[in-house]
């Protein structure tokens, strides 16, 4: 397994404490050496998972969360240093297990705070909404009242009083209710301005939640999450009409060479070089454009074939080549991977996107990276099955 590397000192060493015991501030427990890394690949797998789903928080991105996390799990796992010499590898009893429970400790009360905050928030914006319907019905209540009440008068006076008063007492009390209702009008108005402006900005914010969530916070692309919901609703759209639909897996070359040899900076640049070259292609509303996790982008072509897609994939290739140096020392150019495939009748979206991305890592061990298009059947490359004569040249209008 990935996190099975053994430490060198653990293989001579008498059973320690393990990295859990250590942990939990236990009583060490003698464990083999074989038990140990049962215990760092669970660990390291629920760092991993940490890493892999940050959250954007308001003074911590989920991209520093994400990458502070995977240091963590390099030196749980491995004995990785934590400092800037990553070829320092320490042993078990050595490493910093009160550090990573600190870290973790301190990054879950700042996601606790971020919901506590915006529920917070939210509970606002609705009790200002019922607050404004509360006092609309006050309003109705009251017009009520003062309707009600003039209207007794006017009973009385048409059944009680003089004929000479009657007019007058009537008269008065249509006057009144007159002015009861005027009011009652006013101030719903006001009140309904007030519930529409609480209600706008009730919308405003659930629609920025929506779009924070579905945001890749680096590239401000689609995330994951959009590209699986916009990948289904591809999948039904294209199972209605048959429309043709094709997926672009584009995958970052190099992009580890460029974090170990010029900072994760010159990484982070990379990549959000390659989503405005993304941006800068695919600019139909129905392109889907998403990051699909770490340096690989997935482009959604609704009403596109395989063959259209293959000539802007193309053109993505020649923009990316084009793009700057993203550090003064770089002695190559950005370049991308990618694989396309046309979405075919009765098949499902995981093995349209297996085939996709197979045809991006056959892209990917060309030199030069560049473009192939998957088979019918695998994600080999070969020329796509042609679904029919409308659909095979439809392209990209």
């Amino acid at each position: 397994m990935f996190f099975r590397r053994k430490d060198p000192e653990a293989a001579t060493a008498s059973p320690g404490p393990t990295a859990v015991a250590v942990l939990a501030t236990a009583s060490p427990v003698p464990v083999s050496d074989g038990d140990n890394t049962m215990l760092l690949d669970a660990l390291g797998g629920v760092l991993s998972a940490l890493a892999r789903f940050p959250v954007d928080l308001p003074h911590r991105p989920a991209v520093s969360t994400s990458r502070t996390l995977t240091a963590w799990q390099r030196h749980a796992t491995l004995g990785v240093s934590m400092g800037d010499d990553d070829h320092v590898s320490v042993g078990i009893q050595d490493r910093d297990w009160r550090g990573l429970v600190r870290a973790v400790s301190e990054l879950k009360r700042d996601e606790q705070d971020t919901v506590e905050t915006l529920v917070g928030e939210l509970r606002g914006a609705l009790w200002a909404c019922v607050s404004a319907v509360h006092a609309a019905v006050r309003i109705d209540d009251s017009a009520e009242a003062a309707t009600g009440t003039h209207l007794t008068l006017m009973k009385k006076a048409v059944t009680g009083s003089q004929v000479s008063n009657i007019r007058a007492d009537v008269l008065h009390a249509v006057s009144e209710i007159d002015r009861a209702l005027k009011e009652r009008r006013e101030s719903q108005q006001l009140q309904y301005k007030s519930l529409a402006t609480s209600l706008d900005s009730l919308g405003r914010q659930l629609e920025e939640a929506k779009q924070e969530s579905t945001t890749d916070p680096l590239t401000g692309v689609g995330n994951r999450k959009r590209f699986d919901l916009m990948a289904q609703r591809a999948f039904q759209i294209f199972a209605l009409g048959r429309a043709p639909v094709s997926l672009m897996m584009v995958d970052l070359n190099k992009l580890k060479i460029i974090n170990d040899s010029y900072g994760h900076t010159a990484g982070d640049a990379a990549i959000t070089g390659v989503a405005k070259a993304l941006w800068s292609v695919f600019m139909r509303q129905s392109d889907v454009v998403s990051r699909y996790g770490g340096d690989e982008f997935a482009v959604i072509l609704n009403n596109c074939d395989a063959h259209a897609a293959e000539t802007l994939a193309q053109r993505l290739v020649e923009q990316v080549r084009s793009l700057p140096r993203v550090h003064d020392a770089m002695e190559f150019a950005l370049g991308v991977s990618v694989g396309v495939a046309q979405l075919l009748p009765g098949e499902e979206v995981p093995a349209w996107i297996e085939r996709a991305d197979g045809a991006m890592y056959q892209a990917k061990r060309r030199p030069m990276g560049g473009t192939v298009i998957a088979s019918a059947s695998t994600g080999m490359p070969g020329a796509p099955r042609r679904l029919n004569a409308s659909a095979s040249r439809t392209g990209r209008p």
